[in-house]
């Protein structure tokens, strides 16, 4: 993986990618040309939704974060099912990734089903209770 943020001095950072390698789909291209980067980032770094401004910015806020939300969601199932497939990761191992809790098993379980149907592999599918680690 070739993407890096770099902190370039006080409060600034850089974002180096190599769009043919990194960024074939243009994604982190759109996400920080449509202004939605930078609108995740100014709602991660908020004490509160009051301090975001008024309805009408709540909304572009609200249709950024959602947006990156959902692609990251994509992702994330993806990178479950390799983790459980290929590399042999157990539920618990999972779900301290996923959620920072162990006990999370069948939360995982449900992302990692939810990544096999996306992937189109519905036959890998794993029950709830089956494989209880």
């Amino acid at each position: 993986m070739s993407v890096h943020a770099n902190k370039t001095g006080g409060h600034k950072f850089e974002v180096i990618w190599n769009p043919a390698t990194d960024d074939p789909r243009g994604r982190i291209a759109y996400a920080i040309e449509s202004g939605r980067l930078e609108n995740a980032l100014a709602v991660l770094g908020a004490t509160a939704v009051e301090d975001l401004g008024p309805v009408e910015m709540l909304r572009q806020l609200t249709q950024s974060t959602a947006s990156l939300q959902r692609d990251l969601e994509r992702k994330t199932r993806g990178l479950v099912v390799a983790l459980r497939d290929n590399h042999k990761l157990s539920w618990t191992e999972i779900a301290s990734l996923l959620y920072d809790d162990p006990t999370k098993r069948s939360s995982a379980r449900g992302v990692y089903n939810a990544g096999v149907r996306q992937l189109g592999l519905i036959n890998a599918e794993v029950s709830e209770d089956t494989d209880t680690d």
